[in-house]
């Protein structure tokens, strides 16, 4: 009697649980057809949802654009990347070199060339420099040229890394962690409501002596579903007023002044002396010709 006691012990709480499960299942499948009644979430709720979900599309959104932040040649074409790379790597160094008479610098094999566009720019003018020869006028402007834009694509890679720690990092985290953590209740707050309106409904056709239990029953539903509402709210008003994002935001502004800034400043300098150059041959071009 006592093993058959036991056994009715550990299988009773087993069975309620199954019961139950069942129960559910049965209100997901009514509420597909439309054919039960469904507990309504409070307006607030649905327009927090709302906000939330407006705020991490706007994430999801971004970071698939910025991701590109991480890698030096997103804007290099591909079909360019290897040609470009295969120019010496420091071949404004050699240009430099040729142009003072100091050594050139050695250079580590290991040391990759970064693959900007700016940089792509810089090797390309440079070598044509190299071969068309400095003390040429398009050499010594396309010498010029190629300095300046090394220095824009070292400026540009600084930004890039600040994008990538001050706004792309940021935004990932916050998506992985606040945003997900209220999409996790908000699923508690989905699985506590059909577990309600599943008791509601087994009470609807309970036989007389089963009334009493299925009240509780729903008693403690309604408790849970109240305190995952409230749970869920809570960290959704989290996400919504968070200052983060508008954070990360002013951070990836600052970022691209800082660098189209110093471009600006770079190719403000460069231009006067390549627009001398330009004139200073013109005028000899048009006095040879008159000659």
């Amino acid at each position: 009697m006592d093993s058959l006691l036991t056994f009715k012990q550990k299988v009773n709480p087993w069975a309620a649980k199954v019961s139950q499960s069942l129960g559910q299942a049965k209100q997901m499948a009514q509420e597909k057809l439309g054919n039960a009644e469904v507990t309504q979430l409070p307006a607030e709720y649905l327009e927090l949802e709302k906000r939330v979900d407006a705020i991490r599309n706007l994430h999801l959104n971004l970071l698939k654009i910025t991701k590109v932040y991480g890698t030096d040649g997103y804007d290099l074409p591909t079909q360019l990347q290897d040609s470009v790379v295969g120019f010496s790597r420091n071949v404004v160094q050699r240009v430099n070199s040729m142009r003072t008479g100091e050594p050139t610098p050695q250079v580590s094999e290991e040391d990759q060339p970064p693959k900007t566009l700016a940089h792509g720019l810089s090797r390309v003018a440079a070598e044509g420099a190299e071969e068309i020869g400095i003390q040429e006028p398009l050499g010594s402007a396309l010498f010029k040229y190629a300095t300046i834009q090394e220095k824009i694509g070292d400026a540009r890679r600084v930004m890039d890394s600040q994008i990538t720690t001050k706004f792309y990092e940021p935004f990932n985290t916050t998506v992985n962690s606040t945003i997900q953590f209220a999409l996790n209740a908000r699923r508690q707050v989905q699985t506590a409501r059909v577990k309600l309106d599943a008791c509601k409904a087994s009470l609807k056709t309970a036989k007389p002596d089963k009334i009493n239990q299925l009240r509780s029953e729903v008693e403690q539903a309604e408790d849970h579903f109240v305190a995952a509402v409230e749970e869920a709210m809570e960290l959704m008003k989290a996400v919504v007023e968070s200052p983060e994002p508008l954070r990360n935001l002013a951070d990836f502004v600052a970022a691209q002044l800082t660098f189209f800034k110093d471009a600006y400043e770079l190719l403000s300098d460069v231009a006067p002396e390549i627009s001398d150059i330009q004139m200073a041959q013109e005028t000899a071009f048009r006095s040879s010709r008159d000659e």
